[in-house]
């Protein structure tokens, strides 16, 4: 077990170094700089905008500013945001609470809701209520968050005016206490039922297919034979085997949860990592973008690590040599 942990730390070591490599390249190849962003519009003498960008080393060779921001990420140093006038590591440790708030608790509810229908839907195979789950999860998948995005506000903001349209709270509110939750809910309210109707599809298809392909296995006609309870058969024996891919999957959202839901946020104006990274891009800011995708990588590689390990308590068969 323990050198299995040890390889798969290597591993996943030398995975974050290529992420970020190829995420340093590609970003540093794309036309436009920062300093065209931020000053390009304001006719400065191209005398100047040299040297703000000999200021800020852009003007390095590109092997040069690779290994000088590798050193720097050595030390825990993610840069300095020129357009945000703040380091990239206060810019995320800021941000981050907004994305897990919105994308972990949408997304274990998901979970939970989706594993419940696929259940019920493998119990109920070729009848109504099987039928009704596998449209209902269809329509789900195949709806494009962003445009659920906009069909909730136009009906439960524009109309009914039930709800906020965007931000994670009131502006110019000063909420405290119960009220300051009561406001942030609010706000999450639309967002959270995108994310959960989108992601709930995904859960509820596997689980039925994971519990169809244990139906038919020996182990389960013996523990009915046996007089065991169907309920027993189904969430103790059933249930456990066919976890290991629905594990899989909740590990990978789970692991891409810091990227945040890039085209809800845009469009519920949250302010996560999602936005942050779309914005980031747009503006060329290198040190947010890969500030975000070490962020996301490392915690993409601690999640898969924790769902191998994780196989063991599900399947005692496992066993990692």
């Amino acid at each position: 077990m323990y050198r299995y942990i040890a390889g798969r730390v290597g591993q996943s070591a030398l995975l974050l170094l290529l992420v970020v490599s190829l995420s340093f390249l590609f970003i540093r190849l794309a036309p436009g700089d920062p300093v065209t962003y931020l000053y390009g519009s304001q006719q400065l003498s191209a005398e100047v905008l040299k040297n703000i960008r000999h200021e800020w080393g852009l003007d390095r060779p590109l092997w040069e500013q690779y290994w000088a921001y590798i050193r720097n990420v050595g030390h825990g140093n993610l840069g300095y945001s020129q357009i945000n006038q703040q380091s990239v590591t206060a810019l995320l440790w800021a941000i981050a609470p907004n994305t897990l708030l919105l994308m972990a608790p949408n997304m274990l509810l998901a979970a939970v809701l989706g594993v419940l229908f696929g259940i019920a839907a493998a119990r109920r195979v070729n009848q109504w209520g099987d039928y009704a789950i596998a449209a209902v999860s269809l329509v789900s998948y195949s709806t494009p968050p962003f445009w659920l995005g906009i069909i909730f506000i136009v009906i439960f903001a524009s109309h009914l005016r039930w709800l906020p349209t965007q931000g994670m709270t009131t502006l110019g509110g000063d909420y405290q206490g119960l009220a300051f939750v009561l406001d942030v809910l609010r706000h999450l309210a639309l967002p959270s039922g995108v994310l959960v109707w989108w992601y709930l599809a995904a859960f509820a298809r596997l689980t039925r297919a994971s519990m169809l392909e244990e139906s038919v296995k020996p182990y389960l006609v013996t523990a009915r034979m046996k007089g065991l309870p169907e309920r027993q058969v189904v969430y103790r024996h059933a249930l456990r085997n066919a976890a290991k891919p629905i594990l899989t999957m909740l590990g990978l959202y789970l692991g891409t949860m810091l990227a945040g839901a890039v085209l809800t946020e845009v469009v519920f104006a949250w302010p996560g990592m999602g936005r942050l990274l779309f914005t980031a891009i747009i503006q060329h800011d290198y040190p947010v973008v890969l500030g975000v995708f070490m962020l996301v990588g490392t915690f993409v590689v601690l999640t898969n690590l924790a769902v191998d390990l994780l196989y063991l308590v599900v399947d005692p068969r496992i066993r990692y040599v």
